[in-house]
């Protein structure tokens, strides 16, 4: 994926702190395996870790003089919209080479507009400049905030990176945890944000700007509602065309670098079809498409998975030709140390859902081991087309909370997924109700509505911009195995445009998603095409809850732990000695990872609580 870091001082000569900037940029070396370099200046210093999926990639950062001093640039991801900018630049008198990588032209493009030119981009990216000229750090962030990108001011200037790791590798920064941060780490009601004490992240689809004065914000993109005038015929078609030009722009330059997460369902399979079309068209080959499966062949239907991926996958990987991988992994395997921790550092915080999360690291990193760079996944397409759960069910859509937390709820867990080991003490500090309640009613409030939007179209307004905007995908596991993530499904202009699409009309046919269904009909088998939508697989294999109740009972006995005093004992040591309900109750296991994932990071991130 890639990786920038940076430090700003107005105070010391950061010529000479290269240690400090090579230790930064080598906390994000699993971003960027091939290659590392740095640039330091008196004021500005920059890291990069490069990922080459184009030529010219590892050529970062890029340092350009203008009216005697140095304009720097690094940048993360793959922005998109540089043919066009290439074309802007040319009229502009500033031609560049059409071989010139991505950064080359960004700093070029900086050079003549300023910051000005960060809304012609799309794709997934982050990036950081320091003008000489001005003495001035600009930072940027595309649109959806598929790339993160994290700051934290010092006593005499700033740091920042992609990552929270590489802020606390800096010498001055310390990793404390306020109440509102640890409220963020176990609940997980919205996308996992600074975190730390003094940490700030550029928002998705800001330009944040920092001087000797301060910070200066601004906003250039957000969602806008609009009435939807197309007609069915014209919406299908419009989405299809959309889809296959943010697949043609997506796909990288070279064979083999590229694969696909293939599930099956018909997010991964309209992408799978997409990207094999657009790599026959251009000679470069098989797609490869690797596919979950579990050594322990025990699928249970329940009410998040309807069907079992592997037939529907090979289906797709035959009807499109692409070259199928099968991926067998051992349930157990993630309660190996190495993976907890390997988990841990990909996110710098407790996840989610472990397990999910967890098998899905080992999957990449078997895709990765193959030698791709690139991986395409469906990855949006469930925000984007109302596919979800939440989006499906009136009782979510009307619980006036955040859906995802009403499903939790409607469960037993009453202050959120995975919280049911929390102390009581702490779960009283942390008041997670009001939490819940006031950070619904900040986020509903941005929603505009249509004046001739009747109550249920506005609810179903609501959730659409809450899953848009507050259950975006996380590009973490990607990074954390070298890799870089790319879905043509989730792009700033195609959820714009279905934002506004009637609830309706997304349920053509009568099936959640029918709209992109319809858009790809001619693509992919009809079995897969009809196919409801089947959630993430999980392995029901025996040997996971004997192991995590082990785990879990060898932690409650060390007096040391540092999660100990988080914890309810009492439930907890309850909890270990009822082998069945680990093994039965998903809601019981996720609430004991989120312990132990609590007792790694609190002693391996020497995690500071203040509350």
């Amino acid at each position: 994926m890639s990786g920038l870091v940076g430090w700003i001082d107005f105070s010391r000569n950061l010529a000479l702190q290269r240690p400090v900037i090579t230790t930064m940029t080598g906390s994000l070396a699993h971003r960027g395996p091939d290659g590392e370099r740095v640039w330091t200046s008196p004021r500005a210093a920059f890291g990069h870790r490069a990922l080459v999926v184009e030529p010219g990639d590892g050529r970062q950062p890029v340092v350009t003089e203008a009216d005697g001093h140095d304009v720097v640039l690094c940048l993360t991801g793959a922005p998109g919209g540089l043919t066009a900018l290439r074309e802007r630049l040319r009229g502009a008198g500033r031609p560049v080479s059409p071989d010139a990588p991505a950064a080359e032209l960004l700093s070029q493009a900086y050079l003549r507009w300023g910051s000005d030119f960060v809304p012609w981009l799309s794709g997934a990216f982050a990036l950081a400049v320091w003008d000489g000229r001005t003495e001035e750090l600009v930072l940027a962030r595309d649109q959806l905030g598929g790339q993160t990108l994290f700051f934290t001011e010092t006593p005499t200037g700033v740091v920042f990176g992609s990552e929270r790791k590489a802020l606390l590798a800096h010498p001055e920064v310390q990793p404390a945890v306020h109440t509102a941060g640890l409220r963020e780490v176990i609940c997980h009601a919205v996308p996992t944000g600074p975190l730390f004490s003094g940490f700030s992240q550029v928002e998705a689809g800001e330009v944040a700007v920092f001087g000797r004065s301060g910070w200066t914000r601004r906003q250039y993109w957000k969602l806008q509602t609009r009435p939807h005038e197309d007609d069915l015929q014209t919406t299908v078609a419009r989405i299809r065309a959309m889809l296959e030009e943010s697949a043609r722009a997506a796909t990288p330059s070279g064979p083999d670098l590229a694969a696909v997460t293939l599930s099956g369902g018909v997010d991964s399979s309209s992408v799978t079809a997409l990207i094999a079309a657009e790599l026959r068209r251009r000679d470069l080959g098989r797609l490869h498409a690797y596919t979950i499966d579990y050594a322990y062949d025990g699928f249970r239907s329940d009410a998040m998975r309807t069907s079992k991926d592997a037939p529907y996958a090979r289906m797709v990987a035959e009807h499109v030709d692409a070259r199928h991988h099968v991926v067998q992994l051992e349930a157990a395997d993630i309660l190996d140390p190495v993976v907890r921790l390997s988990m841990l550092r990909a996110k710098d915080c407790p996840t989610r859902i472990y397990d999910m999360d967890a098998w899905q690291q080992i999957f990449l990193q078997r895709v990765a081991a193959d030698g791709h760079k690139v991986v395409f996944t469906g990855l949006g397409a469930d925000n984007a087309f109302l596919g979800a759960t939440w989006c499906n069910d009136r009782g979510l859509v009307e619980s006036g909370t955040f859906p995802w937390i009403a499903l939790a709820q409607r469960h037993g867990a009453r202050n959120g997924f995975g919280t049911g080991l929390v102390n009581q003490d702490l779960l009283a500090r942390l008041d997670l109700p009001t939490y819940y309640a006031d950070t619904y009613a900040s986020a509903v409030a941005d929603v505009e509505h249509l004046p001739e939007e009747d109550d249920w179209a506005r609810k179903m307004r609501t959730v659409a911009y809450l899953v848009l905007t507050q259950f975006r995908g996380d590009s973490s596991i990607f990074s954390a195995t070298g890799l870089q993530v790319r879905s043509p499904v989730n792009t700033h202009e195609l959820l714009q445009y279905t934002y506004n699409i009637p609830a309706e009309m997304h349920r053509h046919g009568g099936i959640e998603k029918g709209l992109l269904r319809e858009a790809v009909a001619d693509l992919l088998p009809q079995e897969v095409v009809r196919r409801p939508r089947s959630a993430t697989p999980i392995s029901h294999d025996p040997g996971y809850p004997a192991r995590l109740q082990e785990e879990f009972k060898a932690m409650l006995a060390d007096t040391e732990a540092p999660a100990r005093p988080l914890t309810d004992l009492a439930a907890a040591t309850e909890l270990v000695g009822q082998p069945d309900r680990l093994a039965k109750d998903r809601l019981a296991r996720a609430s004991v990872e989120l312990i132990l994932q609590l007792n790694l990071w609190l002693d391996h991130y020497r995690v500071q609580l203040v509350l």
